[in-house]
C-alpha cells in the first residue's frame, strides 16, 4: 500500500489513515468482547475485583511495613505505620481468602472517598457566594449520597459500576471497529 505522508507537498492523506487498520480493528474487537464478558459474568468480574483489592491491600501493607522498619523515621511514625501494615495485611488476606470480603472492602473505600469528597465540597461551598455556592452544594450532596450508597449497599453499587463498565466497553469497542472500517475505506480511496 503506497501512501504519501502529511509532510509531503500535495499529500491528500489524512492523519486518520496513518493508523493501521488491523490494529484498531483488533483493539475494537477485544474491547467489545471484554465488555460482553463483563456483562455476561458480572459476578465473576466482581470476584476478580475482590481478589485484586486483596493483592492491592497486601502491597500497601508491605509499603507500610517498610516505612515502619526504616531507621530514619520517628518512633511514633513507626508505630503508626506498623499498625497500618498489620491492618492492611489482615484485610488483604481476608480479601484473598474471601473475594466477597474484598468487594465489601473496596466498596467501603470507594464510599469513604465519595463521602470525604462530598464533605470537602460542602465545606468549600460555605464561604462561597451566588451560583458557585449552589453548584458546590449540589455536587457535595450528590457525592455524599453516592458515598452512602456504596457503604450501605456495597454489592449492588459495585455491580452497577461493573455493568456500566461493560456497556461502556461494548460501545467503545463497537466505535473502534467502526473507526477501523472507516480507516480502511479512507486508505483504499487514497491509494
Amino acid at each position: 500500500m503506497a501512501t504519501t505522508h502529511w509532510y509531503r507537498r500535495g499529500s491528500r492523506t489524512s492523519a486518520l489513515s496513518d493508523e493501521p487498520f488491523l490494529q484498531v480493528l483488533l483493539l475494537g474487537i477485544a474491547t467489545a468482547l471484554f465488555g460482553l464478558a463483563v456483562l455476561v459474568w458480572p459476578e465473576k468480574t466482581l470476584r476478580l475485583i475482590g481478589i485484586v483489592a486483596g493483592v492491592w491491600l497486601i502491597v500497601l501493607a508491605v509499603v507500610r511495613a517498610v516505612t515502619a522498619i526504616r531507621s530514619d523515621t520517628t518512633s511514633s511514625r513507626r508505630v503508626t505505620a506498623g499498625v497500618m501494615a498489620a491492618i492492611l495485611l489482615a484485610a488483604g488476606i481476608t480479601c484473598l481468602r474471601n473475594a466477597n470480603g474484598g468487594i465489601v472492602v473496596l466498596a467501603t473505600l470507594l464510599g469513604l472517598a465519595w463521602l470525604l469528597s462530598g464533605f470537602a465540597l460542602l465545606l468549600i461551598a460555605m464561604p462561597a457566594r451566588g451560583s458557585i455556592r449552589g453548584w458546590l452544594s449540589v455536587l457535595g450532596f450528590a457525592s455524599v449520597l453516592i458515598g452512602l450508597a456504596f457503604m450501605l449497599w456495597p454489592g449492588p453499587s459495585l455491580t452497577t459500576v461493573v455493568l456500566i463498565s461493560g456497556v461502556g466497553a461494548v460501545l467503545v469497542g463497537a466505535g473502534e471497529v467502526a473507526f477501523a472500517l472507516r480507516l480502511r475505506a479512507v486508505s483504499r480511496i487514497e491509494t
